[in-house]
Order: structure tokens, then sequence, then C-alpha cells
């Protein structure tokens, strides 16, 4: 069943001291996109350097098998003036790229690091091409055959090919250096659009604690901001809302109380001037003794609406027979609702309705509602007080003839004066705390209120409670 939680107070946060304060939006987005940056750089340069130094090395290997080819094909051409120029721009060649040039035959000894099993192919296939490692350093050797028995040799330390961890961290590094300025240039234009908007949405939010009502944002900047700019524009409507009816309550229940005052002060000031004569004592008495009581009961409400909210509000949860207490506010009402001309009935089913409730509070509950019910009945209209249960609850109702209210007023009916405040001056008012309280006590016996239209014309108010209760 729909209830309704009361209203909470919230005391204003504290203002946060300097060592509260964390760092600014706009350093942490510069930070955090600069360190953005340099992960990126240094994942990137981590995982592509095995293939960089592959192709560096293919490429090294391939410029390695043509300076071959160049060499044994200037070996086997017969000596002139070009073959000399040739050879000499090879022997330059060679030096540059610390290349060592060896002539092998199939009995010699192997140049040191290579074993004759490497070669073997050499002699067959007429060019050989593999790796060796000697002394912690790695070779490649382009191997040619000459003539049928004399094999040349080309090696060349892998090293030569320029690109190793230091060459890698030296290119992450200005990499990073390159990344990280772009980074901190796009974090700042990223934090300064990001943050205009939010030092508007503070500017706002002070406004609103100052006590601007009137405050409109324009929703801007990344959607969760425009979102936030919403929010404050529906908080400040919300505002505006409520403390329209705190003052409205605030008159409503200042008219209530000053109707009484005034007439026990009336009184009063008559009978202490002497002026009510000895057989109007008693009759003046009487009525001073009938809005003191008034008075009491208007004052006891709102205490208890006060109180709704503090953890301290006694309740006294029991098992309660919703009939019994029905039937002891019948007896009271019944009268009161005759002397009124009103037609009062009591449906009550045949089994009992046991709920975990507070039988005071329920008969509390009660009285308000037939009395609110009462104000607003036209006489030889019915008023009726029924009880029965519903699912896991059991309810009480109360129904009227009465003129009834539009589905707007049902839908703020437990909103303490809203009504008050709308039919102020067009039909008979309470004080705008009846239905208030009704709908406070509700909540806090684990029930729920809720109001409707009556089928008797009027409108109709049900008040649940639970069979077990199981609100903390």
């Amino acid at each position: 069943m729909p209830s309704d939680a009361p209203n909470e107070v919230l005391s204003p946060a504290p203002e946060p001291d300097d060592s509260q304060r964390g760092s600014s939006l706009t350093l942490r987005t510069v930070l955090v996109t600069t360190l953005v940056s340099v992960l990126a750089v240094l994942l990137t340069g981590l995982a592509a350097f095995p293939l960089l130094r592959d192709a560096e090395l293919r490429d090294q290997r391939r410029q390695l098998a043509q300076i071959a080819d160049t060499a044994a094909a200037i070996t086997l051409t017969t000596a002139g003036p070009v073959v000399q120029q040739v050879q000499q721009r090879l022997i330059n060649t060679l030096r540059s790229e610390q290349i060592s040039l060896a002539v092998v035959q199939p009995e010699a000894v192997p140049p040191q690091g290579i074993s004759q099993s490497q070669l073997a192919s050499l002699w067959t296939m007429n060019k050989i091409s593999f790796s060796y490692t000697y002394d912690r350093q790695t070779y490649i050797v382009e191997g040619r055959l000459i003539t049928s028995n004399t094999g040349l040799l080309l090696i060349q330390p892998t090293s030569v090919a320029g690109f190793g961890w230091r060459e890698l961290w030296g290119r992450i590094g200005l990499a990073i250096v390159i990344g990280g300025v772009f980074a901190a240039v796009a974090g700042a234009l990223l934090a300064r659009r990001v943050t205009r908007p939010l030092r508007g949405l503070v500017f706002a939010a002070n406004r609103l604690q100052a006590g601007d009502r009137n405050l409109r944002l324009e929703p801007e900047g990344p959607s969760e901001v425009a979102d936030l700019a919403v929010a404050l524009n529906q908080l400040g409507d919300s505002l505006a809302v409520s403390e329209a009816r705190q003052r409205d309550f605030l008159l409503s229940v200042s008219h209530e109380l000053r109707t009484p005052m005034t007439a026990i002060g009336g009184y009063a000031e008559a009978m202490a001037d002497g002026v009510v004569p000895p057989e109007d004592v008693e009759r003046v008495a009487g009525t001073m003794l009938a809005e003191t009581h008034r008075l009491d009961a208007l004052i006891a409400d709102l205490l208890d609406l006060a109180r709704l909210g503090a953890v301290e509000f006694p309740v006294d949860i029991v098992a309660v027979d919703l009939r019994d207490v029905a039937r002891s506010a019948g007896e009271v009402w019944a009268d009161r609702c005759r002397a009124e001309s009103v037609l009062w009935q009591l449906q009550l089913p045949s089994e009992p309705v046991i709920v975990q409730c507070d039988p005071r509070r329920v008969r509390q509950i009660i009285d308000n509602l037939v009395a609110n019910a009462l104000r607003v009945t036209p006489e030889q209209q019915p008023i009726i007080l029924q009880v029965a249960l519903e699912g896991t609850y059991g309810y009480v109702e109360v129904r009227d003839g009465g003129p009834g209210l539009s589905d707007s007023d049902l839908e703020v009916a437990f909103v303490p004066a809203e009504l008050y405040s709308r039919y102020r001056g067009l039909r008979q008012v309470g004080t705008g705390v009846g239905l208030a309280l009704v709908g406070e006590l509700a909540y806090r016996l684990g029930g729920y209120a809720e109001a409707g239209h009556a089928p008797e014309g009027g409108a109709s108010f049900r008040v649940g409670f639970p069979r077990e209760f199981a609100h903390a």
C-alpha cells in the first residue's frame, strides 16, 4: 500500500575547512589526462617494440643480402677500372656498416662462432642466410658461393641496426614529453569547459541558500552538468512551494489559535468588569471552558505533528481489534452527528480485524477524520466509519456525503494546510493540521494513508495498519 514518508528537516552541511578540501577539478583533469597520455605512450612503445625490432632486423638482413649479392658479383667479374671502383665502394660500405668479410672452404676452419653444419648448405644451395649468437652478441650471416669450393661470408652484428632498448626509451621519452604537453593543454581546456557551468551551479546554490527562489539556470555543458542545472531549478520550485505551504500553515494555525483566545479573553474581561449578569455566569464559564478545550486540542495536535519526526515519539504497538476502537469512537460521534442532523453509520465486519498498532493513536486518527468530515457534511447527508481487512492490512475508512475533493486535492490531502489554503473562504475548513497528523501517524505506525472519492458523493479517507508490524 502506498505510504508517504515524513518530511525530514535537513540541516545545512558545514562548510569544509581547507584540510577537508580536495584538489580542484581543473588540476585533477590535467593530471588525469597527462597520466593517461604517459601510460598510453609507454604501453604503446612496449607493445610495439618487438614488432619494430623484427622489422628493423628484416630490413638489415635484406640490405646485407643485397651487399652479399654485389660482393659475389664483383668477385666473379674480370678486373678492370670500373670493377675496381665498385670494389672500393663495397669496401667502404663494409667498413661503415661494421660488416666482416670472410672466405670459407669446405675443409677450412669456419669463422669463430660458426659451425660446419651451418655452412653445409652453402655448397649445395649456393647461398645461405642465418643468425648466430657469440659472446652475448647476435650476428646475421649472408653467404654466397663464388666457386665450387670457395664461399664468401658477410657477417654483421644486429646492434648495427640502431634500434635497441636504449633507442626505445629515448623515443618513448620524447613521445612522453610531447604527448604530456598536449595532454595537459587538452585537460586544461576540458576542465575549463566543465568547471565553468559548475561554478555557475555553485553560485546558484548559494543564491538558493540565501533565499532567492526566482533563480533560473540555463542547462549547459555536459549532460550530467545540465541535469544538475535542471535539478537545481526543480529544487528552487519545490522550496518555493514548500515555503508557501509553511506560510499558509502558520497563518491558518495563527487564526485558529486567535479565535478561541479572543473568545476566552473577551468573556474573561467581561466577567472581570462585572458586566455579566449572575444568571449568565454559568453559560459564559461553560463557553470559556469549551474554547479552552478546543485550544488545548489544537495545541496537542501541533505538538504531536512536531514530535512525529523525533525518535522519542511514543507509540505502544500491541495487537488491536479495529472493531473495538471503531465502536468506542462511534459512541461519541453518533451523538455529535445526531446533534448536527448528519446521518451516522458504523460498518463493522463479523470477524475480528486484528492489526499491530497503538489503539490510542488509531482513535486519534479516527477522531481527526470524522471531525474533518463533520465540518463539511451538510444535514441529512451520511458519514460512514468502516472497518475491514485488505490483504496484509486492516483499515479504517471514513466517507462522507459532503462536497468532496478534486483529483489534484487528493494528491496533497495530507500536506499541512494545503487544503486549508485552497478552500479558505469557500467552505468550512479546519486548521490544516488534522489530515497532516493523520498521514504522519499512519506512517509512524507502519501503515498508509490515502484519500479518494466516496460513493456517497464526498471524500473518502482510508488508513491501513499492518497485521504484522515491521516498520523501523
